[in-house]
């Protein structure tokens, strides 16, 4: 009667709520006696509306997969501050008189990356992407101040100092092209198929911090922000013949970046045969690989690396890979990429949870500029790519890196946040569902009627 009444209340106002439905089944079920068959029979009447419990565990803790998120990449982080300081204390006490240099600062920059990190995985990915040509105008602007006033290292200016601090603008800049890539292409998804949709302004923006990077100059990371903005402009939907013409382009551009020149070009060459140029622009992958041949299976054991001592250069940044493959051999190798599958793993399997199109695409256009940049580094290392001078993501040494990649982490956990919810509710009721239907199917069927008479009632 409850129920009845509920729905001539709702009727009188010109619709039926069927949150007042469900509200007077809950208290009709409530006021049967426990024991009772209808009380057993209507267990299911207590649940709360779907689109309360979605909202409910969306705004709550992390999920498993958030869970899973965090403590690989803490893992990842603790294992590189290991080797950072294994890598660096000689180079640390050489120059700056003390061993635990680069670890202190790595340190400091860890607490400010671990605060980015809660920060954007408790905030609504959709504020973040909305954000984010504002993020735009601003690595755009101080990419067109590195000439200015960087700072000149190695040959090249990639960094701008402010007192005590040291930032890399093409680091920000990786970060928020992606996420305005993801943020534009995700709202156009019926409108793929004109070259305007795919090049204003995504491709137009990325194009100017391309140019404004090389001139830097720094080559690994423009292909690192180009192939991360390719590869959110796949996902999104962009035909295959617009994706064949952009990819030439892309490559034609890179070619005539390398072999303009003479120090990329001595690299690119020295990448085809480094015996060639064993003290010129062989030295690194030389150095790489007797690191990492030394290391055997096991390692030498922490710390006692060789190569750290002045013969690979920037062995705590760019090729932290190869001193964990000497001191840990093919186990710590190994165990490195087993972390950026599961990290990977982890990134897709969010993206696939994701509730809507724009998680999906955040959480793939994350997960692919992450692995980009682990697989070139490795690559690099490895001899089987050619020297770019980009980082390992959460290992080696560096402020800007680490930070932007707990803030991508971050990211990732508040998309597997959002999906937590939407699923846990409808996997509960999809459940309960298939359930009814096999209660059902087992019942017995009854007996077909006979000539002459009426059907048996059991």
């Amino acid at each position: 009667m409850g129920e009845q009444a509920a729905a001539r209340k709702a009727g009188s106002r010109g619709k039926q709520d069927p949150r007042a439905l469900v509200e007077a089944r809950r208290r009709r079920a409530e006021s049967v006696p426990a024991r009772s068959p209808l009380a057993r029979a209507g267990k299911n009447l207590h649940a709360v509306p779907v689109e309360r419990v979605t909202a409910r565990r969306a705004a709550g803790g992390l999920t498993r997969n958030g869970y899973a998120i965090l403590g690989v990449s803490l893992i990842m982080f603790l294992f590189g501050m290991v080797m950072i300081f294994s890598a660096s204390s000689g180079l640390a006490l050489h120059t700056y008189g003390s061993s635990y240099y680069f670890l202190l600062r790595q340190s400091v920059w860890f607490a400010v990356g671990l605060v980015a990190l809660a920060a954007l995985a408790y905030t609504d990915y959709h504020r973040v992407a909305e954000f984010s040509p504002v993020l735009v105008v601003i690595s755009l602007a101080a990419l067109a101040a590195v000439p200015f006033f960087g700072t000149e290292a190695f040959g090249s200016k990639r960094s701008i100092i402010v007192g005590p601090i040291v930032v890399q603008p093409s680091e920000i800049a990786k970060m928020a092209l992606v996420l305005f890539a993801v943020y534009i292409y995700s709202r156009r998804e019926d409108r793929m198929d004109s070259w305007r949709e795919v090049i204003m302004p995504v491709l137009l923006v990325t194009a100017i911090a391309c140019l404004l990077i090389i001139a830097e100059p720094d080559l690994g990371t423009m292909l690192v922000v180009a192939i991360s903005v390719f590869a959110v402009l796949f996902l999104a939907g962009a035909p295959l013949r617009k994706l064949a013409v952009l990819a030439t382009l892309g490559c034609g551009a890179t070619a005539v970046f390398i072999f303009t020149s003479a120090y990329r070009k001595a690299r690119f060459l020295a990448f085809l045969d480094p015996w060639s140029a064993p003290r010129e622009g062989g030295f690194h992958i030389i150095q790489s690989m007797i690191a990492l041949g030394s290391g055997n299976i096991s390692g030498l054991g922490l710390g006692m690396s060789r190569q750290k001592f002045f013969y690979l250069p920037n062995a705590h940044t760019d090729f932290i890979f190869s001193i964990i493959g000497e001191e840990a051999g093919l186990i710590g190798t190994l165990s490195v990429l087993a972390l950026f599958s599961a990290f990977i793993y982890l990134g897709v399997r969010t993206a696939r949870g994701a509730p809507d199109r724009l998680g999906r695409l955040l959480a793939m256009g994350i997960t692919c500029m992450l692995g980009v940049q682990a697989l070139i580094n490795m690559g690099a290392a490895t001899g089987v790519l050619p020297i770019t001078g980009i980082t390992l993501p959460f290992f080696s040494y560096g402020g800007s890196s680490l930070v932007i990649c707990m803030c991508l982490a971050g990211i990732l956990i508040n998309v597997s946040r959002r999906e937590g919810g939407a699923n846990a509710s409808y996997d509960g009721r999809k459940e309960r569902e298939r359930g009814d239907m096999r209660r059902r199917n087992r019942r017995p069927s009854p007996s077909p009627a006979r000539p002459g008479g009426g059907a048996r009632i059991a």
